[in-house]
């Protein structure tokens, strides 16, 4: 599976509010991270079969046997199974991502294979207390917040850290699909 065109993500960037008609509140639910670069094509070889569409773990059903592992029954018990089909949509790999350690393999391994940008899920405090983290590993993003109560504001961040979250959180599905509508742009044949 491949991406379906371009990922480009400096179209949202420059007018990201009128472009995904984004309502007021959702206004502070769209972050970037790293430094602009010119959009190219993603080719990703190794690792993955497309660029990936990062979901945090803590948006599976605690009870859910891929809670912490990959995959999806899609059995409508949390918004994964939504967002796997958003990335099939969009000819995304959807990646659970389990805890800081395995993003940063991930976002590593995407920027040694050549991609440039990568598109996920998370709240607002997991990215500021990582926003350094992402832009040291050089690639840029697009992040869409996640609803309702997280580890951190639960105080929970230790199991979080290592992965073992016990509450269930929440995508912002409409706007994620929205920002993969401007993002995700077709290629079209040359003349």
């Amino acid at each position: 599976m491949k991406l379906k065109g371009k990922l480009d993500i400096e179209i949202l960037r420059k007018n990201w509010l009128s472009e995904v008609e984004a309502h007021s509140e959702e206004m502070n639910s769209i972050f970037f991270v790293g430094k602009s670069v010119n959009p190219r094509d993603i080719g990703v070889t190794k690792s993955f079969n497309a660029l990936p569409l990062l979901l945090p773990y803590c948006a599976k059903s605690p009870t859910c046997k891929f809670r912490y592992t990959e995959g999806c029954e899609r059995c409508g018990r949390c918004d994964i199974g939504e967002a796997y089909q958003l990335a099939e949509e969009y000819g995304m790999e959807p990646v659970t991502i389990q805890n800081y350690e395995m993003l940063e393999r991930v976002l590593q391994s995407l920027k040694e294979q050549g991609c440039s940008a990568f598109i996920g899920t998370c709240c607002q405090t997991f990215i500021a207390k990582h926003r350094h983290d992402f832009e040291r590993i050089g690639l840029q993003g697009v992040l869409i917040d996640i609803d309702n109560s997280t580890c951190y504001h639960l105080g929970k961040n230790r199991e979080a850290h290592q992965g073992t979250f016990q509450s269930q959180t929440r995508l912002k599905l409409d706007l994620l699909r929205r920002v993969l509508d401007k993002v995700i742009v077709d290629q079209l044949p040359l003349p």
